[in-house]
């Protein structure tokens, strides 16, 4: 049962060939038996339903981040002074998930208050990548991402500020959609950057990203198919250059796949958006996160930045707040905001010229860091910082609030390890991208199921 997605089991579940409590029973073990690889904060004895309730995801189980507030269940943001900040109520999209007949069945381990790639936390640890638990499974969704990959839930929830839902699917060989800020209910999660901050649905299948999509932007589901009309693709030069070799090679075979199906690949040079792009990201960031990071405070038992801000336990977390916070002025914030107006302009433009649909690109242009590498990683014979390098390609998106989803399109020849690629369209285009990314899933998808990916040991380790 660990190894069915959500569609797959909802069908079962409607057609009477599985017992939903049976279901939520088995991934609840899986769970248990996989908790070395740390990737829950809470597993639920007693899963969060509304009994009685029929729905798209009726009887499925999904974990969140821990976040994302869920009644009753700590949101900690993986840091201390929030251990005990038990939420009072749902964030509305647990909410939606819940109405939808969803099973919430735990939370996930995330990086400390969203401030890493690594998904290492002052609370928790770090979750261990499903496929070599000697290896990160990225950030800061890394536990939501290895939960998918390891069978706990076919569908987690995430959130991505600048790769944190894509950077983890491509990590642990799932798929990851950040959409469009706005397209989800905001509220009731803890928060980095709103102008950049969006939940966004982890799971094993395109079908299962799309019945998400529905359920949470309160639209009908596209039906996943084919197209005959011909595609165009557009890749920048970066996107190729200085890749692992894993990732190129991946990279490589999935463009030859694509190209034998028609579709056109065609360089959309945007190396200097990207650059652009980087010299207002951090502005973003802090000329929103302390307002942001107080209201939630605020709204949730009235706990001061400063006290939380006193217990971080990360030292790069506590270094990136302690220089953050406060650098960035008004002037600059309102500059960026222009700057980042027009640069989504100039994405616009640049795809259209070229009749493109989108770009496609690795997620990452490495594959997962070992658990030892979480500030620097070796890229090409050179040492390279782990976190600038994992969100290099996937930032981009996150500060210009563009839709972007990851797709595990296979593994390296030398590492055996997942690579992601990503499609990415202009902001507000998600509709567009997902039926594209349904569209060309056949040729880029090479998933593997959790009983294959991981033996399920013979005892339940204590709970």
């Amino acid at each position: 049962m660990i190894d069915l997605t959500a569609t797959e089991a909802r069908r079962m579940i409607d057609d009477g060939a599985l017992d939903a409590e049976e279901y939520r029973q088995a991934l609840h073990d899986r769970g248990e038996q996989v908790q070395d690889y740390n990737a829950l904060t809470t597993l639920l004895a007693d899963p969060i339903k509304q009994t009685g309730q029929d729905g798209l995801l009726a009887g499925v189980p999904v974990v969140v981040k821990d976040s994302i507030d869920v009644a009753g269940v700590a949101s900690t943001a993986g840091t201390p002074a929030l251990a005990d900040n038990i939420a009072s109520r749902h964030a509305p999209l647990v909410q939606r998930l819940v109405e939808a007949g969803a099973v919430v069945a735990g939370k996930t381990v995330m990086h400390e208050l969203s401030l890493g790639g690594t998904s290492h936390s002052g609370l928790h640890g770090v979750p261990k990548n499903p496929w070599a638990p000697q290896r990160i499974s990225g950030g800061s969704s890394g536990g939501s991402a290895a939960a998918v990959a390891l069978g706990i839930a076919p569908i987690s929830i995430g959130a991505d500020t600048g790769g944190s839902v894509r950077v983890p699917a491509a990590l642990c060989g799932v798929l990851g959609f950040r959409p469009s800020v706005g397209r989800y209910p905001e509220g009731g999660t803890v928060p980095l950057a709103p102008t950049r901050d969006t939940a966004g649905p982890i799971a094993r299948s395109m079908e299962d990203i799309l019945a998400v999509d529905a359920v949470l932007s309160g639209r009908s589901a596209h039906e996943p198919g084919r197209s005959t009309s011909p595609v165009t693709l557009g890749i920048s030069p970066s996107h190729r250059h200085d890749l692992d070799s894993d990732v190129s090679a991946v990279l490589a075979a999935t463009l030859h796949r694509l190209g034998e199906r028609e579709v056109r690949i065609v360089t959309v040079d945007v190396d200097d958006l990207i650059d652009r792009a980087h010299d207002i990201a951090f502005a973003l960031v802090w000329g929103e996160a302390e307002e942001a990071l107080q209201r939630y405070f605020d709204e949730h038992g009235g706990i001061s930045l400063a006290a939380v801000l006193d217990q971080v336990c990360l030292p790069d977390v506590a270094s990136a707040l302690r220089t953050g916070l406060g650098s960035a002025t008004s002037a600059r914030y309102q500059a960026a905001l222009l700057a980042r107006h027009a640069l989504q302009e100039e994405f616009v433009s640049r795809l259209r010229d070229a009749g493109a649909a989108g770009l496609i690109f690795p997620t990452t242009p490495v594959v997962a860091p070992g658990l030892d590498e979480e500030h620097t990683i070796q890229l090409n014979g050179r040492p390279v910082p782990t976190f600038a390098t994992l969100i290099r390609h996937g930032d981009f998106g996150g500060t210009l609030g563009l839709p972007g989803i990851s797709l595990p399109a296979g593994r390296g020849p030398d590492s055996c390890l997942p690579v992601g690629i990503e499609l990415t369209c202009p902001p507000g285009d998600d509709d567009r991208l997902l039926v594209l990314a349904a569209q060309l899933a056949p040729q880029i998808l090479d998933t593997t199921s959790p009983n294959h990916l991981v033996p399920v040991p013979n005892r339940l380790f204590a709970s």
